[in-house]
């Protein structure tokens, strides 16, 4: 759906004393009979097949907002091509507004591009019908049948210097859904009330289309996002439509106004160009700009040397490559199919590798609606604008960094299928290995660069919040003891009573706890299970019972502590510990990664194994050692989580399947933790 072009720009007069519309009437027409000058009953049938098919393949909820935008968008690049042609492109100033109306449910977009004359005005809605050229966006003729029959309320208004008219068709989508022989075909007829914009009659020329949305339409109910004000929808339209364009343009004013509860507000923006976090981030720096800041490092001082603090603790790490380049930094890791899909589509990849996942989140979180709007992931494009939704980067290791970085994969000589309903396959799937192979390849070498990754909030905040919640349990705790006391009850039964390996972390918090009862793992007093807050559960460390307990003996105790540590601690009961419970610590891992969880906050984790993904950033102490017994600070502590650089201590470990093993046979197990860890 597209204004075509004319020849001339020269000026009309209007009348100050008719209505705007009076002058250039018209007679109701049928779109449908453009294309079939006689419809019998079958070409009827089969153009009623045809619109309902292009129906069904707009399902986005931002679809309607996408299909008048990008029209807009076409029809001021064309006039600023003809304008420029003819010597006065100077003197053009592309306008778009973008009226989204609340209260009476309705969207209006308006241009002052190269408007519609009067053949092309009773052309256009006709479907498979097109004035698009290879350079604008969309599918050629599918936009305006969809604006035209997936609405029960369209108007469309044009102007250009000789003609102008505005029309109206009612109830194309009810008709769509009744029987074949239920009446008359929908007509576009005159209309001559004001139109909804009124910043279209500021225009020269131009072209404004209104919709309004009901209970068959996608969307039903614009309010139902919840975005009130015309900041809000213009971040979330330079998102979703093409004023997100891959290749910006300087030139064009967006003005969007929303009417909401009778207020209206507005807000401008110049130009159209893609929505990076990056560029409003305090501190990032380009990929190459890195590389070549570290091999200069390299060329002056040899190895080890630290890079500048100006390259430090960064925001974001950004970069685009286009295809040539593409060639060079994917090298051999490009398939057969992946190499023909580089030459055809000319593809050109852009990426923000943001220090937390969290960045996201609060961008969402900022504008205050009920469904996210900006994701990680990969965004596809073609004709210069993001389409479809964002899709997963399916790494198989540091999976976390998969809600660090967005991609933005663009491709030439290509338009998506029917409708929006996405790229070929051997395009998504060039786009997701070259995405992997960006991330695992280079932008993993440079993650240190990066800020540390080790909160999701403002440290004071986070710790006063955790404060709270351990005052609160130990008040509890006070107010509402549990005591069960009796020299009949907890004697060993020589064997634990769950007879299968956990499977699920339900099984781990049960198992562990089974253990705590049975005197297998002594001192935890356990406080507080928490669904609710960030961390699963508090606990006390106590060594309140007689010293001998605690003591290390091996073959009897072997997961006690130093004799000097139980007798110093004897009688003492700490303040509240943070306790996670994870099947395997990958959980955990990839909590501090995604900034769910904060490493600083955590005292302990029990897991039933360790998985692999903290081999890249951790390194794991065995306490199950006979040597290492020593630096147990308290009873059932298996292992510890450390810096893999520094050997600093972040948390202790309970891995329950190392410990079973270990009980169960204390040689074969030690040799085992020696290979694995040392």
């Amino acid at each position: 759906m597209c204004h075509p072009s004319v020849a001339t720009f020269e000026e009309v007069t209007i009348s100050p004393h008719r209505r705007p519309y009076d002058a250039m009437t018209f007679t109701p027409f049928d779109p449908l009979e453009f294309k079939n000058a006689k419809i019998n009953d079958a070409a009827f049938g089969a153009l009623r097949r045809e619109i309902n098919n292009i129906l069904s393949s707009y399902v986005g909820w931002y679809d309607p907002f996408c299909e008048l935008i990008q029209n807009a968008l076409d029809a001021v690049e064309a006039r600023a091509a003809a304008e420029a042609a003819a010597g006065t492109g100077k003197d053009y100033k592309p306008q778009i507004s973008i009226r989204i109306d609340l209260d009476a449910n309705a969207l209006t977009v308006s241009d002052n591009g190269i408007g519609l004359d009067k053949e092309k005005f009773e052309q256009f809605l006709a479907p498979n019908f097109s004035f698009k050229s290879g350079n604008t966006r969309g599918h050629k003729g599918v936009g305006a049948t969809y604006v035209a029959y997936g609405f029960n309320y369209m108007r469309v208004t044009t102007k250009i210097p000789g003609f102008e008219a505005s029309g109206r068709i009612l109830n194309a989508r009810n008709w769509l859904k009744e029987d074949a022989s239920g009446g008359a075909n929908p007509k576009v007829e005159p209309d001559a009330s004001k139109p909804a914009d009124e910043q279209f009659a500021t225009f020269d020329r131009g072209v404004s289309i209104t919709v309004r949305f009901d209970a068959s339409t996608h969307p039903r109910q614009l309010s139902w996002l919840q975005a009130t004000s015309a900041s809000t929808w213009q971040k979330i339209l330079y998102i979703k439509t093409g004023l997100g364009s891959v290749m910006s343009n300087d030139a064009v004013l967006v003005t969007t106004t929303v009417v909401a509860k009778g207020k209206s507000t507005s807000h401008e923006e110049i130009g159209t160009k893609y929505p990076w976090l990056h560029e409003s981030a305090a501190k990032k720096a380009s990929y190459k700009l890195l590389m070549k800041a570290q091999d200069d490092l390299y060329e002056k001082y040899g190895p080890g040397r630290k890079m500048p603090d100006k390259y430090s603790n960064l925001d974001f790490i950004y970069e685009t490559w286009d295809s040539e380049q593409l060639r060079a930094l994917l090298g051999n890791s490009l398939d057969e199919e992946e190499l023909e899909v580089l030459q055809r589509y000319s593809p050109t990849i852009s990426v923000e590798f943001g220090y937390t996942a969290k960045l996201w989140t609060q961008f969402n979180e900022g504008l205050g609606v009920r469904s996210r709007v900006l994701s990680s992931g990969i965004q596809l494009a073609a004709n210069n604008m993001p389409q479809g939704e964002t899709i997963l980067v399916p790494l198989t290791r540091n999976i976390g960094r998969q809600h660090q970085v967005h991609f933005l994969v663009h491709f030439d000589n290509y338009t998506p299928d029917l409708g929006r309903k996405g790229f070929h396959r051997e395009l998504t799937d060039f786009a997701k290995s070259a995405a992997r192979h960006i991330v695992d390849t280079h932008l993993s070498k440079l993650r240190y660069l990066l800020k540390a990754n080790t909160g999701t909030s403002p440290d004071l905040i986070r710790e006063l919040a955790i404060d709270d919640w351990k005052n609160q349990m130990l008040a509890h705790e006070e107010q509402r003891p549990l005591k069960l006391q009796s020299k009949h009850f907890f004697l060993p039964v020589e064997r634990v009573s769950i007879t299968s390996t956990p499977t699920r972390e339900q099984d781990v918090i049960a198992l562990f706890h089974q253990l705590i009862a049975g005197g297998v793992l002594r001192g935890l007093n356990m406080m507080s299970t928490n669904e609710r807050f960030t961390y699963d559960g508090l606990f006390k460390i106590a060594f309140d019972l007689t010293p001998e307990l605690y003591i290390y003996e091996e073959g009897k105790n072997p997961l006690g502590v130093p004799e000097e540590t139980a007798k110093a601690l004897s009688g003492k009961v700490t303040t509240p510990r943070i306790l996670e419970y994870k099947f395997s610590l990958d959980g955990l891992v990839e909590d501090f990664d995604s900034q769910d969880k904060n490493i600083k906050d955590i005292d302990l984790c029990v897991a039933w194994t360790t998985g692999d993904m903290y081999k890249e950033k951790y390194g794991i102490v065995s306490l199950l050692l006979p040597e290492n017994s020593d630096q147990r600070q308290y009873h059932g502590i298996t292992h510890v989580l450390v810096d893999l650089e520094t050997g600093a201590k972040f948390c202790d470990l309970i891995i329950l399947s190392e410990l079973i093993e270990f009980l169960n046979d204390e040689n074969k197990t030690a040799e085992a933790q020696r290979i694995k860890y040392e």
